[in-house]
């Protein structure tokens, strides 16, 4: 099975991490960050340190999915910068 993987740099302005299309073999998307901040998680690039799910430094999530529909994540920090990880099938 085939992989997706990348990193991203996010920081104060909301950033997009990832997108996934619709696949059945996709139940869940495993996020780590890897920086020294918190980031927040959220689904729109509304996200904010408030409203974002947070995500303590060098700790992972895994984010279920459907594998049935699109999803996007995107990611802000308070302040500084932190290398968001990803993988998932694709």
């Amino acid at each position: 099975m085939p992989y997706s993987t990348g990193q991203v740099s996010v920081g104060t302005t909301a950033t997009s991490i990832f997108t996934t299309g619709p696949d059945p073999e996709n139940d869940g998307v495993v996020v780590y960050n890897g920086g020294s901040v918190v980031v927040y998680l959220g689904g729109t690039s509304s996200v904010t340190t408030s409203t974002g799910y947070p995500l303590a430094a060098t700790t992972a999530v895994t984010i279920p999915t459907t594998g049935a529909e699109t999803l996007q994540l995107y990611g802000i920090t308070a302040s500084s910068t932190a290398t968001v990880s990803f993988i998932f099938p694709s």
